[in-house]
This record gives structure tokens, C-alpha cells and sequence, in this order.
């Protein structure tokens, strides 16, 4: 007896698979990206199922051609500028597809069907091609469901208006409470407060804006501008550690119905990446307030 695949119909579903196992990955790492990118990194994960018409190789190979495809398949899904991030993601979507492949082994054993083949560490089921797609659809739009309710559910974040002049001039920002932000003020060891650079840009005096732009793209960005003091915040997250840059000022305030409340916080750090939120434009911690 013969198995017959349909190549059309391997890739499909692989690509459908690929696609719902990549949104349980982002969901589980916290990861965010792009509709194209899961689309390119599901490509490369139905391209990479074609072992399956390979001749069975050593075992060694088997597994070096799993872990090289993972985390291929995630750096294009998620990008590989921060490798720490890149081997999370790739062991998130490693788990989910050894617990997918186990769960239908799960099943078959429990069953006694005979429609399972394998090869090369690749699982295929041999049941009606349609019943595949459809399965692999299911799972797709489940997963999207799923996540689009659960964060149409988020609590409304409980943001502070906060206010402090740098290079001569009042800005106003929105702020919201992270309990892991610890970072202090090298100088005066008091806490900063985190603002989003790309968050924020448009409310920064020009001079700032372009000595950040400088910073962050990995150019020398000379002295400081005229009047103002920089703070280099070291900063030490999950994924890296890196230095923030910052400046210092003379006051945050926060913003009440009675007035501006002075703080005495003495320095503000800026952050290269968004916050995701049009809520808020930076992040302060317990013992900020």
C-alpha cells in the first residue's frame, strides 16, 4: 500500500498550522509583530515540512534541521535584532508544535486508527485532505478570536498627567504605573521615570528630539543640547541590559485638579521602542508617586 500526499495540500495546511502555532507563540512570549511577518515565517514553516519527502536521515541530522528551521522560522517572524528575544520565541514555538505533535500521537494511540506517518521528525496525518485545511483553518481563526476578546477585555489602564520642562520648555506627558520599573538616577539615586522616544517625539523640544534620533540610531551624538545635563540610566530587563539616556531637570510635577503637585524627581529616561498604548507615553514605578 501507497501513501499518496498532495504537495499543494502539505503546504497548505503546514502554512495554516505554522501560522496558528506563530500566534500562540506571540501570545505566550508577549512578542509582538507584524500580519506580514507570520505570514513569511508560516511560508518558511510550510517550506521546511518538504523533509518529509527527504530519504530518513541520521538522527543528529533530524534534529539539527528542527532546531536550524525554528529558528529561522521565528527570526522572520520576530525579527533576530535581539537574540535573547529570537531563542524565546523559538523555544515558545518549539514547545507548541512538540505539544501539538504529541497531542495527535495522543489521540491515534487512543483511537488504533492507522492514518499517522512520520519521517525526519516530521508528523503527517493521512486522512482526507479537505478534513486537513479545515482543521487547520479552525485553529487559525479560533486563536485569533481568542485573542482579539481577551484583549477587548483589558481593564482601562489608569494613567497620571505629569509635567516637567526641559530645554526651556513644558511638557506635558501621559504615565502609567509598572511595577517592574526600578530604575534610578545614577547621581541623586532617586527614581526617573521612563518615556517612550518614538511615543513622545512630537512633544520634545526639536534639539532633544534630534540629539535622541542621533543616540538611538547608533551615531555619536556629540555634547548634549545647550542647558541641559545628560544621565546615562542603566537599565536591566528579562531580555538585555543596556544604558537609557536621560536628562536631568529641575522637577516632575504632577498634574491634580488642585494644581501641579511637585514630585522632586530630578531626571527622565528615554526608551528606543514603543509602549504600545495610545493611552500613555511612559511608565513609572512603585516608588515613584
Amino acid at each position: 500500500m501507497k501513501t499518496v500526499i498532495y504537495l499543494d495540500v502539505l503546504l497548505l495546511t503546514n502554512f495554516l498550522a505554522a501560522y496558528f502555532l506563530l500566534l500562540a507563540t506571540a501570545a505566550f512570549s508577549g512578542l509582538r509583530t507584524r500580519f506580514g511577518r507570520l505570514v513569511l515565517g508560516s511560508l518558511v514553516a510550510a517550506l521546511s515540512s518538504l523533509i518529509l519527502f527527504v530519504p530518513e536521515q541520521p538522527y543528529p541530522v533530524q534534529l539539527l534541521y528542527k532546531i536550524a528551521t525554528a529558528l529561522l522560522i521565528t527570526a522572520v517572524a520576530f525579527g533576530c535584532s535581539n537574540k535573547l528575544r529570537l531563542l524565546t520565541a523559538a523555544c515558545w514555538y518549539a514547545a507548541l508544535n512538540i505539544a501539538l505533535a504529541g497531542l495527535v500521537l495522543l489521540v491515534i494511540l487512543h483511537t488504533g486508527t492507522k492514518v499517522l506517518q512520520t519521517g525526519n521528525l516530521t508528523v503527517y496525518l493521512r486522512i482526507s485532505p479537505l478534513l486537513l485545511v479545515v482543521l487547520s483553518g479552525v485553529c487559525c481563526v479560533a486563536v485569533e478570536i481568542a485573542i482579539r476578546f481577551l484583549e477587548r477585555r483589558k481593564p482601562a489602564t489608569q494613567t497620571v498627567g505629569l509635567e516637567l520642562e526641559l530645554a526651556d520648555m513644558l511638557i506635558h506627558l501621559r504615565a502609567t504605573l509598572d511595577t517592574g520599573c526600578h530604575l534610578t538616577d545614577p547621581i541623586t539615586c532617586l527614581p526617573v521615570l521612563v518615556v517612550s522616544f518614538p511615543d513622545a517625539k512630537n512633544r520634545l523640544p526639536q534639539s532633544v528630539r534630534e540629539y535622541l534620533s542621533s543616540w538611538f540610531a547608533g551615531n555619536s551624538p556629540g555634547e548634549p543640547p545647550a542647558g541641559i545635563k545628560l544621565r546615562v540610566i542603566p537599565c536591566k530587563t528579562a531580555a538585555q541590559r543596556s544604558l537609557l539616556p536621560g536628562f536631568a531637570v529641575n522637577n516632575i510635577g504632577l498634574i491634580t485638579p488642585n494644581g501641579i503637585l511637585a514630585l522632586g524627581r530630578s531626571a527622565v529616561a528615554f526608551a528606543p521602542q514603543s509602549f504600545g498604548s495610545d493611552s500613555y507615553e511612559a511608565l513609572y514605578g512603585n516608588d515613584f508617586l
